[in-house]
Formats: C-alpha cells, sequence, structure tokens
C-alpha cells in the first residue's frame, strides 16, 4: 500500500507541477479590459499588443506603440495600419493605437472604428492620457484614457478607458 500512496503523492505532485506551468504564461500574457465608445456605442477591448520603435522626438531613445483591439489582429497587421484598414472598415475590428514616449506621455493616438470612415482620429493631444503601472521596456502596463469625449474629425463623438497589460516585442 506505501507504493500505491507514494506513487499517488508523485502522480498528485505532478498534477500541481503542470498546473503551475500552465499557469506562468497565462499571467504573462497580454490582455486589456475597457471600452472604446464611438458615437454613443460602446465596444469592448480585449486585446493588447505593444512594440518598440526608433524615438519620434529622440532617436536615441525607444517609444512604445501600444495598440488596443476588441478582437485579435492578424500578426502582420499589429505593426501595419493599412493592413487593418479592410477589418476597420468591415467593422470587424475596432482599436486604440498609442505611440508612448520613454516619459511615459502620449505622443500620438489613433482610434481607428469603422464609423470615422478613411478619417479616423489621430494626432497629438494631452487629452489622451496613459496612467502607467509598469514601463520597463518588457512590459507595458496601465490605465490608457481619454480625459473627456472627443470630437473627430467629423463630428463624432468618442472616448475611451482600458486598462492593459502587454509584453513589449523589440521594433524590426
Amino acid at each position: 500500500m506505501t507504493t500505491g500512496y507514494v506513487g499517488a503523492l508523485a502522480g498528485a505532485g505532478l498534477c500541481i507541477w503542470m498546473l503551475a506551468a500552465s499557469a506562468s504564461p497565462a499571467s504573462a500574457e497580454s490582455a486589456a479590459k475597457g471600452t472604446l465608445v464611438v458615437n454613443g456605442m460602446p465596444v469592448e477591448i480585449t486585446q493588447a499588443y505593444a512594440y518598440t520603435q526608433k524615438g519620434f522626438f529622440d532617436e536615441k531613445k525607444l517609444d512604445v506603440v501600444v495598440l488596443l483591439c476588441d478582437a485579435a489582429v492578424p500578426d502582420a497587421a499589429v505593426r501595419d495600419v493599412f493592413a487593418r484598414n479592410s477589418l476597420i472598415t468591415s467593422g470587424t475590428l475596432h482599436c486604440v493605437e498609442l505611440v508612448i514616449n520613454a516619459d511615459r506621455q502620449i505622443i500620438s493616438f489613433r482610434v481607428q472604428h469603422q464609423r470615422f470612415g478613411q478619417r479616423p482620429p489621430g494626432g497629438g493631444s494631452t487629452e489622451h492620457v496613459f496612467d502607467a503601472k509598469t514601463f520597463d521596456g518588457k512590459t507595458a502596463a496601465g490605465r490608457a484614457h481619454t480625459t473627456s469625449t472627443q470630437m473627430s474629425f467629423d463630428d463624432v463623438p468618442y472616448s475611451y478607458d482600458i486598462t492593459f497589460n502587454a509584453a513589449v516585442a523589440s521594433g524590426r
């Protein structure tokens, strides 16, 4: 009976180890939780992607591009706004793209939703804020939000409030 008991303990230990091992990647997984509201219609944001690129204002530093979307984005479209266009215009993908500098400030944004057509709001604005929790070159995490409802170029109201955690991939 002792052998059965030891075998059961070993099996239980293996199961616990396997659960712990499988839980580790999930906790490091990129995710987002929040809402993009366009023209009064909410879109739940669940996906987060991040990668580095050469600093816009200081080429010696890296900016981090954060892409927050409501659906999984094909690999080729994560870094290419034009590759996302057909998904955006068809209404199957909605995203907020942020460029955050080394000082943890949003220096550029783009809000992608089919309601904006070919003129998505974007540029620079102090009305778009990043409250960093972690921003160390390996992980970008925190809260991104607008300080109030914004207006697109065509006077379509929008806002977002999204908490996210994303592993930062190196730039190309």
